[in-house]
């Protein structure tokens, strides 16, 4: 069986053509402009006649974008329509007496309302070469068109036609900054002439904590604190000179009244007869962040590369030392068993032996304590694995606790509440303890002063769905409220100058969700703080997350 392709016929497929070039401008159905009422009521006054339209030749519809001498009426059938016939011209179509022309004649136009005994019109066209409709000049009276009249009538439709041009340049200039707006990762502001919001992306929004409905009509400058409000608006008023202008470090306020810092790119665009300035800001507080990320991460790798030597040079010695002091505890509790079976054993010798068993216990508790140290820095230095893979989350806090245990010890009491039934992670195993033992450490250093007797660190583990859950609480002095909302923002920090960076838990915080997780803090001045995790199970899933308090 033989499939034959659906194809237009050739007349057909010119008209669907014309009718798509017709639909790229937008223009069916919109109000008057001034532009085109202008063009219909001068070709009416040249060609001395009471009707001029702009035609613009739909489907099934002559529609009319510029009306002068038919009030009320915006559209004919376009069956009935003499552009129907002008469209297929490429000159003037002219009827000087449509009761004496065959076409028209009976056309229900001409017989009744409004009449037409004369028409011309000049086909509208498209740079591609589509009739889209006509300018037309319209009488009750038969009459002929002058040479004058027809090239004034011409020169008419070739203002139509540049307007259409222009619109055509707005539509698509508005599409390229609609998309411009939705995908630069920058925040973007397009603003008017006078420097009011036009419109603004999402980053934009999100970074001022602003929503878009509050960006829109704006000024721009008003965005700004008012110490630099001067400085960005002599830029501005500067750009129909300069059509460029660059702001290294201009400040813009947040909805909470915090100073946004961002290097500001901003240029001119002619649109149509208007213009609109494109401003362009690049977040400084978030290249900071990551500079200051890239500077830990270079100082953990050089650690890393030195913890990674001394464990090389302790591990040989200290493995002599674990091997010979397991010999000499079994070679002690040997000689314990033979004196003891020795009539006349010593009391002193005995007493000796007891003291020796001791010293030899500690000691390789000691050595075992080295070991575990090593084996922590062994990990410890490796470089960070950015690929996931299952991961012990009990495992992985105990390795973090094991080397906080110097601080933990002497600052607060340890209780954990595993569940040994808890699933792998996916995740990156060194990125995770990064972030638990930053936390570990914050939640000590929130409990200076009182000991062991009276603080806690309590680190629990659960399942909840098909995440896992990590509370790490302490029962420090806790977080203010007004302070709460700030904690995960880059270089903010509570702690003394020059004691913090206020990274820690901003990069914590981008660590987890890179990692697909959530990570939130609850706190209670005086009682203490948790900080809560989610993090997924074994494979990836796109099941909910637990609701988290924040």
């Amino acid at each position: 069986m033989h499939i034959k392709s659906l194809m237009l016929p050739p007349g057909l497929l010119y008209e669907e053509k014309r009718l798509q070039a017709l639909r790229r401008y937008g223009i069916l159905d919109t109000p008057p402009e001034s532009e085109y009422d202008d063009i219909v009521q001068l070709a009416a006054r040249l060609c001395d006649v009471p009707i001029a339209l702009v035609s613009l030749v739909d489907r099934d519809r002559q529609w009319f974008k510029a009306n002068v001498g038919l009030p009320g009426v915006s559209e004919t059938e376009r069956c009935i329509s003499f552009c129907t016939f002008a469209i297929e011209q490429e000159h003037v179509f002219v009827v000087e007496d449509a009761t004496q022309d065959v076409r028209f004649a009976s056309n229900p136009l001409v017989t009744q309302a409004p009449f037409i005994r004369f028409y011309a019109g000049a086909p509208i066209q498209t740079e591609e070469g589509f009739n889209l409709g006509t300018l037309c000049v319209i009488d009750r009276e038969p009459r002929v068109l002058t040479d004058a009249q027809r090239q004034s009538l011409l020169a008419l439709k070739r203002q139509v036609e540049l307007h259409l041009r222009m619109r055509l340049q707005v539509r698509q200039t508005q599409a390229r900054n609609r998309q411009l707006l939705e995908s630069f990762s920058d925040a973007v502001f397009l603003l008017d002439e006078t420097g009011q919001v036009l419109e603004a992306n999402p980053v934009a929004g999100r970074l001022l904590g602003l929503g878009l409905p509050q960006l829109i009509g704006t000024s721009f400058t008003s965005l700004a604190p008012e110490s630099e409000r001067e400085a960005l608006d002599g830029a501005l008023q500067a750009l129909p000179v300069r059509g460029s202008v660059r702001l290294e470090n201009q400040g813009l306020k947040s909805a909470r009244g915090e100073r946004v810092s961002l290097a500001l790119s901003a240029c001119l665009q002619e649109v149509g007869t208007s213009r609109r300035l494109l401003v362009v800001g690049q977040d400084l507080t978030e290249k900071r962040r990551l500079e200051q990320q890239s500077i830990q991460n270079d100082r953990l790798a050089s650690v890393g590369a030195l913890a990674a030597g001394i464990a090389h040079e302790i591990n040989n010695p200290t493995a002599y030392v674990l091997s010979n002091l397991s010999y000499l505890e079994r070679w002690r509790d040997e000689l314990e068993r033979t004196l003891a079976a020795t009539p006349g054993f010593p009391a002193q010798v005995a007493d000796m032996l007891v003291e020796a068993k001791e010293v030899i216990s500690e000691s390789l508790d000691g050595c075992r304590r080295i070991r575990d140290i090593v084996r922590d820095m062994r990990f410890f230095s490796h470089a960070p694995d950015e690929s996931l893979a299952p991961v012990d989350i009990n495992a992985s806090l105990d390795f973090v606790l094991r080397m906080a245990q110097t601080e933990l010890k002497r600052t607060a009491r340890l209780e954990k509440d595993y569940d040994l039934a808890l699933p792998p992670v996916l995740s990156s195993e060194s990125r995770l303890s990064q972030v638990f033992l930053n936390l570990v450490i914050n939640a000590l250093q929130a409990m200076p002063s009182g000991g062991p007797r009276q603080h806690t660190l309590r680190v629990r583990t659960v399942r909840e769905g098909e995440w896992v859950r990590v509370d790490v609480t302490d029962t420090g002095h806790g977080i203010p409220p007004e302070v709460l909302p700030r904690i995960f923002d880059p270089f903010f920090t509570t702690k003394p100058a020059g004691s913090g960076t206020g990274l820690g838990l901003s990069i914590s915080h981008s660590l987890i969700q890179k990692l697909g997780g959530q990570m939130s803090v609850s706190s209670e001045p005086g009682v203490g703080t948790t900080f809560t995790l989610l993090l997924p199970q074994g494979e990836r899933v796109l099941a909910p997350r637990p609701a988290l308090a924040s």
